[in-house]
């Protein structure tokens, strides 16, 4: 993929956490389309190929898998398994070959709608058959929880990845996040800034300190008040003619409290991930944010932009 140089800078944020290599890294527009066609797709087992390279970093042992195209695999839409054939992995290597590049196939894209994030011994064998590299990864998604879990083969011996990366391209006067392992990084630099200005407040008395300690403590609390949601009132019956009793097995139905909303302005280099690992600590439940704004792109937000912000959603 050839790219203008000067143009645009990089930045990656981990999801998950960082482990031992290798490192796989998935381009942000790439995670969108993935995420996209597993919600076209929520009943049965779909998937399709990971298409990128593997670059070497310090050593032969150490390198990362870098995910710049998906491929989707035709199957039946409520088929009860991937079931990925000789033809389909021709097709795209053919492709792949007559384009002259440097690109390979790295890999798979699994879903496993409601049955949790794991390799079934069939879907180890097709693995082993058509993925047998170590850098050869096989990514898996449960459509109903948005669990997500990857995983490769070393020696057949099967291995999880503790993490991955999203790597999203940046123009140049916009300010990226290099890494959701630095927002512990980016929090004491606020808290040194808040400092100074408790410094100045300090006249205030009591108001600059709690001004100062809500905006260390609790961040987000003003901007995105989730938890105020109030319970529903008890229904009341007044009637001056004693009622009929209840037959045990009926009950009074309560009315549902209504979902209140909070808000959210987005800032330069945002994007739903960060802001899914900002307000909730979990960068997974960006599809929440996703769905209550009708965001079928999550990859393509604007600064500026106010989204609507639901509780979070229930693991």
């Amino acid at each position: 993929m050839n790219r203008e140089r000067g143009s645009f800078s990089t930045r990656r944020f981990l999801v998950g956490k960082a482990g031992p290599f290798p490192r796989l890294v998935f381009r942000e527009e790439v995670m969108g389309q993935i995420d996209q066609f597993a919600r076209t797709k929520p009943n049965g087992e779909h998937g399709g190929f990971l298409i990128g390279r593997k670059r070497n970093l310090k050593s032969l042992e150490e390198y990362e898998i870098l995910v710049e195209r998906f491929v989707p695999i035709p199957q039946r839409d409520e088929a009860s398994r991937l079931v990925i054939s000789a033809e389909h992995w021709d097709t795209v290597s053919q492709a792949l070959e007559k384009a002259g590049g440097n690109e390979k196939i790295v890999g798979w894209v699994h879903t496993h709608p409601g049955f949790g994030v794991f390799l079934s011994s069939f879907d180890k064998d097709q693995h082993e058959r058509f993925f047998p590299e170590p850098w050869q990864v096989a990514y898996v998604i449960d459509t109903h929880s948005q669990n997500r879990a990857a995983y490769h083969m070393v020696n057949h011996e099967w291995h999880q990845l503790e993490g991955y990366y999203i790597l999203r391209q940046l123009a140049e006067d916009e300010i990226g996040v290099t890494g959701l392992s630095d927002y512990s990084s980016i929090r004491w630099s606020r808290v040194a800034v808040l400092l100074v200005i408790l410094a100045l407040l300090i006249s205030g008395g009591v108001y600059g300190y709690h001004w100062v300690k809500e905006a260390v403590f609790q961040p987000y609390a003003a901007e995105v008040p989730l938890d105020d949601v109030e319970e529903a009132p008890p229904v009341v019956v007044s009637s001056s003619v004693t009622a009929p009793a209840q037959p045990p097995s009926s009950t009074t139905t309560q009315p549902e409290p209504p979902v209140i909303y909070g808000e959210y302005v987005v800032k330069k280099g945002e994007s739903l991930w960060t802001i899914a690992y900002k307000l909730w600590g979990d960068s997974n439940l960006y599809y929440a944010l996703a769905e209550a704004n009708n965001i079928s792109e999550p990859s393509k937000i604007r600064e500026g932009m106010i989204l609507r912000v639901p509780p979070k959603p229930k693991e």
